[in-house]
């Protein structure tokens, strides 16, 4: 093991996911922050969970956008009525703050108060919480078309900011999300997101954050995961909340990468928010409900695909989606869907090529550019992954929901 596979060691990183080239950028920069050669600084991390965090921080890529994956914020709005309040929320990694920050808009479009919830917005490098406190955001946030959301996001100068009344309901932590002590004595958040960090982990350090994560979701809580990362959750004991398109009447149809589907809003949510009275007890959550997957049409195999891997089935999904290319012919949403699987599977070779040949047969496919985006800066490939992200923008479909 050399001194940067070490280096990513001590930080519960996978080099392979993470990149060598990052991992090795980062070292350089710490030892040369400190004035240390690279045995001292190896001995730095080793006693100091701050360098760590520091140089996990600089290894990691930092990319995100608002409201990405609208599907999962329409999920959470409609599951905002049914939450006591006041609503306590978890994002890790927050990174420079677009993910809960489109959470604070959420649930004050949701109609919740600002003193009704608060965002704990966790991130191991101080960089980008330094940025993410500033509520302000550039261009490569805003993907797709973004509205004033009742002024709570307010567009200009090719960026946006946050509205100070939103900002202040996010609370920013500097924290190891894998450490023993990650939020330690604090109680089970009703929502907790972690999305984008499972994929650069180590193994031992998959383990370590899925046992935080399931002592700070609970047994109520509900959990959001990326479609990537949901069915390595699920093998970790974790289950992810429905992210699927919201039909009209508010019910959720499964969506690859989430493993549960919830009865719509109406049918386990009081008619009006419940509010705890004057020195009384706050409500007890109201209890999940959790109704049949129902059958996929016949003739949708990406349907049933989805619902195979939403299971934990993910062999299943795959070979589900090998017969229906042999019999109907290829399409970009079923080479989307096998990649989704085979990362969760961490093949990413072969995930890869499935994501090509998506976006072979459909250029603008937003889910497939997302996900090689994100490969690509996985595996150091920072000018690929530019490449891919300036193709995605010159589409204008990122922001778009598909079937």
């Amino acid at each position: 093991m050399n001194q940067f596979e070490r280096a990513a060691s001590l930080c519960g990183l996978d080099p392979m996911a993470v990149g060598a080239a990052n991992i090795r950028r980062a070292f350089v920069r710490g030892a040369a922050r400190l004035g240390l050669d690279a045995h001292a600084y190896l001995s730095r991390l080793d006693a100091d969970a701050g360098e760590r965090r520091l140089l996990a921080g600089e290894a990691v890529v930092q990319e995100t956008w608002l409201f990405r994956d609208p599907d999962t914020f329409a999920q959470l709005a409609g599951m905002a009525a049914a939450l006591p309040r006041p609503v306590r929320a978890l994002c890790v990694p927050c990174a420079t703050g677009e993910e809960p920050a489109s959470m604070a808009i959420t649930f004050l479009e949701a109609g919740l108060a600002p003193e009704e919830f608060l965002i704990d917005a966790v991130d191991a490098s101080p960089e980008a919480l330094d940025k993410a406190r500033t509520g302000r955001f550039g261009p490569a946030s805003l993907r797709g078309a973004l509205k004033d959301h009742g002024g709570h996001l307010v567009v200009e100068d090719g960026g946006a900011r946050l509205s100070p009344e939103a900002l202040s309901r996010i609370r920013f932590i500097e924290a190891d999300a894998v450490g023993d002590s990650f939020l330690a004595g604090e109680p089970p958040y009703q929502v907790v997101f972690c999305r984008h960090l499972l994929i650069y982990l180590a193994p031992p350090a998959r383990l370590a954050l899925a046992r935080n994560l399931s002592r700070l979701t609970g047994a109520r809580g509900a959990f959001f995961a990326s479609p990537a990362e949901a069915g390595a959750f699920l093998s970790l004991g974790l289950t992810p909340y429905a992210s699927g398109p919201a039909t009209a009447a508010g019910t959720v149809a499964p969506a690859t990468g989430t493993a549960q589907v919830h009865a719509s809003r109406d049918a386990c949510a009081p008619a009006a928010p419940p509010r705890a009275r004057s020195g009384s007890a706050p409500a007890p959550p109201p209890e999940p409900v959790h109704p049949a997957v129902p059958a996929a049409p016949a003739g949708d195999p990406a349907r049933k695909a989805r619902e195979l891997a939403d299971s934990g089935d993910l062999d299943g999904a795959l070979a589900l989606i090998e017969q229906a290319v042999s019999q109907a012919g290829p399409s970009a949403q079923l080479f989307q869907l096998k990649a989704a699987a085979l990362l969760a599977k961490g093949r990413e070779d072969e995930a890869e090529e499935a994501l090509r040949r998506a976006l072979y047969l459909d250029p603008a496919h937003p889910e497939a550019l997302a996900h090689l985006e994100l490969l690509h800066r996985a595996r150091g490939r920072e000018d690929e992954a530019e490449l891919v992200a300036a193709r995605a923008r010159r589409t204008g479909r990122n922001g778009e929901s598909r079937p």
